[in-house]
């Protein structure tokens, strides 16, 4: 028989979580969530409507940029199609929002009717009944499982699978992203298929960092850990045992390479976000980056406008695997006194390819829901910034290939582990088997009360078997 997780219980375990994934491993902040709502209020209206102008109200979304305006860019026909929902935007930063979505979840008012979640900390939100079932009826969610990345999808799930808290908005498919004009100065290949097939050994990737590299001028990329946290973007840390899972294929011959790139300073030992990274990737100081799809965004609107021909993209170096960076989530509060009207928001933005294409070619936000790769006007299209080449089919390419998880709460704290770890590895002169050994230290110590916790919330679920002290299948 499955138990609820105790309302007090969860409050604290979750409350434990926001604070131990700031401190851990010197990583960003993390929120949890609160099962403080009766779940009672606005159940009325939430049934499904059969004429969309019968469902009026307002309703608050609440979320980090650029997200507004993606959303912004979908609204008018939203608003044709619902003439009477009256929306409104309260966006702040990523911390902040997630902050106080916690806090409001906890107090039981103050959340917005639809809000944004990270995918980051979507294992800490997925068992809260704050939120939404959208499982049951009215909402019925599951009619939309199959036109949805498997990967994505399956995260929004509780840990017994009964409930079903949240729609995904998009993925992050991951890519080489490359200056062609300092490739085509050194000799090297600029074409996409040429440069992965150079690049597709750790051989080859030396190869092209070598050749690129001025030194102390211009660098391959900004710090060659990412190479490394790159076997991990899918947040797959955990076997089903809690046992951390870092074995990875060919996961040495990456780090070594890790090591020998910093050694021969051909990367610029700085974090990919940081101010001297933006303006390398303009100047062309350095050359490349490895992240995902969103990347061309910000290339195209705040890194290089004017960038437009100097730059491709190709598939992931050294024989990684398919992965996702990022991507969000859409959820709705309990506490929401107009759940009708919310569920129709996060229904026409995220379930139909017009709005999901919109905010696509608004915000570069890469849709988690399949049926919008069907437009060949878009995915098909030659992108100018990139020198003419098919981006969209190459990332939607990635995106229906990218592989179903097991995710927990610590994967967010484990994941800040790795490059502060792997740095500091380097910095001290580590093997890549030590630097290995001591970024399972660090993550195992960093994660062991969260640990302790997502059993409990397994327990609570009837989900654990103590007799094999693992998740039951």
């Amino acid at each position: 028989m499955k138990r609820k997780v105790g309302k007090k219980l969860l409050s604290v375990a979750l409350t434990g979580i926001m604070a131990l994934s700031v401190a851990a491993c010197g990583s960003g902040s993390a929120t949890g969530t609160d099962e403080t709502s009766s779940g009672n209020s606005g159940n009325a209206t939430a049934a499904a409507s059969k004429n969309p102008a019968d469902i009026a109200g307002t309703i608050t979304v609440g979320g980090w940029p650029s997200g507004d305006d993606g959303f912004k860019a979908a609204l008018t026909g939203f608003n044709e199609k619902y003439p009477n929902i009256k929306v409104e935007f309260n966006f702040t930063d990523t911390t902040s929002h997630h902050q106080a979505l916690a806090t409001s979840l906890a107090a039981g008012s103050g959340a917005p009717d639809v809000a944004m979640v990270e995918g980051a900390y979507i294992a800490q939100y997925r068992d809260s009944t704050a939120l939404v079932n959208l499982k049951d009826a009215p909402y019925n969610a599951e009619q939309y499982k199959d036109q949805f990345s498997a990967l994505k999808w399956n995260q929004a799930y509780s840990v017994d699978g009964s409930r079903m808290v949240a729609i995904p908005w998009d993925v992050g498919p991951c890519t080489y992203f490359y200056r062609t004009d300092i490739f085509k100065e050194c000799g090297l290949p600029t074409d996409p298929d040429e440069v992965s097939k150079l690049m597709s050994t750790w051989d080859g990737v030396m190869k092209v960092a070598k050749a690129v590299n001025i030194p102390g001028k211009r660098w391959f990329m900004p710090s060659s850990v990412y190479l490394y946290q790159l076997m991990f973007c899918n947040r797959d840390y955990y076997n089903k045992d809690m046992t951390l899972k870092l074995d990875r294929d060919g996961d040495l011959d990456c780090l070594n390479t890790v090591i020998e790139m910093r050694k021969e300073g051909l990367d610029m030992n700085v974090d990919m976000w940081s101010t001297e990274a933006y303006a390398a990737y303009k100047d062309g100081s350095c050359a490349s980056v490895a992240t995902g799809s969103w990347f061309g965004g910000f290339l195209k609107t705040d890194i290089d406008p004017d960038g437009a021909g100097h730059w491709a993209v190709a598939k992931l170096p050294g024989g990684l695997q398919d992965c996702n960076w990022g991507g969000s989530f859409l959820v709705i509060p309990e506490q929401s006194k107009n759940k009708e009207a919310a569920w129709a928001f996060v229904q026409y933005m995220l379930c139909t390819a017009t709005a999901q294409n919109q905010m696509l070619q608004a915000v570069d936000y890469f849709p988690a829901y399949t049926p919008a790769y069907e437009d060949a006007s878009i995915y098909d299209a030659a992108d100018s910034y990139f020198g003419g080449e098919k981006t969209k089919t190459l990332w939607a390419s990635i995106a229906k290939n990218l592989p179903t998880v097991f995710n927990t709460m610590m994967d967010v704290t484990a994941e800040g582990c790795i490059y502060s770890t792997v740095n500091a590895g380097l910095d001290s002169g580590l093997d890549a088997q030590g630097i290995k050994e001591q970024l399972a230290k660090d993550i195992e110590s960093a994660t062991s009360e969260l640990k302790n916790q997502q059993i409990q919330v397994y327990k609570d679920a009837g989900m654990w078997d103590d007799s094999t002290k693992s998740v039951k299948e």
